[in-house]
């Protein structure tokens, strides 16, 4: 799969405090390609397999917090959502929605990997975490762009771009995805005999990392009948 979807036809870890609801600026960092992935049903039907892409922003002005309850600014807040891919000529694809939002003008022509360190404004929500009642975990809402004399002046990311294609993996890239992005992707349906195994078989590295404790709870990032 290519990141350019104008050529598509038409937990566990630390427990971090959730950032509030609200709406938050941003920059893209990371772009994924997630291969070809399962679905889960819609209103009781099975939905046939799509494309996906994971999405990852890095918040300017919200980091982690050491033990005393200070930023460590060299740790800005990450927020991930995974997409199925549809062509941009899907106006009502989720997609579609983020790739308006980061290109307003249409400059890349659909290609998501062009949109990596674009800023914008990142609104988060909160959702139930159905497997600890009680407690909630967060989801993006919804994204829209920033403002020019804004993006102007937001500030820079502080961690490097990553952004990388099943189509030519890179494996100095793939080195930067979190393993349960990483099992996600080896997960997919055409993994196998595909570009990355064989580079990965080739290098030595494990075929199926382990699970790092990193995973968080997310939804599906479309729920939408396509």
């Amino acid at each position: 799969m290519s990141l350019n979807s104008a050529n598509i036809p038409s937990s566990g870890g630390m427990d971090i405090e959730p950032m509030q609801p609200g709406t938050y600026p941003a920059r893209v960092v990371g772009m994924v390609d997630l291969g070809l992935q399962a679905q889960r049903p819609y209103q009781g039907q099975d939905k046939p397999p799509v494309n996906k892409i994971a999405i990852t922003y890095e918040f300017v002005d919200e980091f982690l917090k050491d033990e005393d309850g200070n930023d460590i600014e060299d740790k800005p807040r990450w927020l991930s959502e995974d997409l199925p891919l549809y062509s941009v000529s899907q106006e009502k694809a989720n997609s579609t929605k983020r790739y308006v939002a980061l290109d307003p003008k249409g400059v890349h022509k659909g290609d998501f990997s062009k949109l990596v360190d674009t800023p914008c404004l990142v609104t988060v929500v909160h959702n139930e975490n159905k497997k600890v009642p009680g407690k909630v975990y967060e989801n993006i809402g919804g994204i829209t762009p920033m403002r020019e004399k804004d993006a102007e002046k937001c500030a820079p990311l502080v961690n490097g771009v990553l952004v990388f294609d099943m189509d030519t993996p890179d494996l100095e890239m793939w080195s930067r995805i979190p393993k349960w992005v990483q099992k996600k992707i080896q997960e997919g349906l055409e993994y196998e005999g595909g570009k990355l195994y064989g580079m990965l078989a080739g290098d030595g590295a494990d075929k199926a990392p382990a699970d790092n404790g990193e995973e968080v709870d997310q939804l599906d990032g479309d729920e939408s009948p396509y």
